[in-house]
């Protein structure tokens, strides 16, 4: 059964490019399944592959305290962020696909999904193969990333604004 490139148009990700480079990704995407709670990827383990949800829906989980600070004396240690699914073209783990680093959140199935799967090698390889598709996605992941610290800056004045107001009061 041939693939069909309809999942990776609507994503941010791959806007712009050609029908025949969205082809050119669909050669090196894997199908994957999970099932209802699997965790697709945990926090703090070092990432080499994305996703691309075509069914079901996902869940993106932070843990709520740091490395060093005793697990008991926080009652609520995981918080779930946001939920993605196939409808919103959702992709996530992106980023490990140019850096070798710790996944920032854990991500589990809230259904059964089924996804595409992406290996870093593979992409990097048909980045390097055609410099046009190459530039284009990481001018898109640069836009993602952008968005993300955008969003990252809001909370965090958000959180010194709250912070700030509750040691006024005490």
């Amino acid at each position: 059964m041939e693939k069909d490139i309809s999942p990776l148009q609507g994503t941010e990700l791959f806007k712009k490019l050609s029908p025949e480079q969205i082809t050119k990704v669909l050669h090196i995407c894997r199908t994957v399944h999970f099932f209802e709670n699997d965790i697709i990827m945990k926090e703090g383990e070092i990432g080499d592959r994305m996703y691309i949800i075509l069914k079901g829906t996902v869940e993106i989980i932070k843990r709520l305290i740091m490395d060093g600070i005793d697990d008991d004396e926080v009652a609520e240690k995981n918080k779930v962020f946001t939920r993605l699914d196939a409808d919103q073209h959702s992709v996530f783990g992106e980023i490990a696909l140019l850096q070798e680093f710790k996944r920032t959140a854990t991500v589990r199935a809230v259904t059964d999904c089924t996804l595409y799967e992406i290996s870093k090698n593979d992409f990097l390889t048909l980045a390097e193969s055609d410099f046009e598709f190459g530039y284009r996605i990481l001018l898109n992941m640069a836009g993602i990333v952008s968005a993300r610290l955008r969003k990252a800056d809001e909370d965090t004045i958000k959180l010194t604004t709250v912070l700030s107001m509750i040691l006024k009061e005490s």
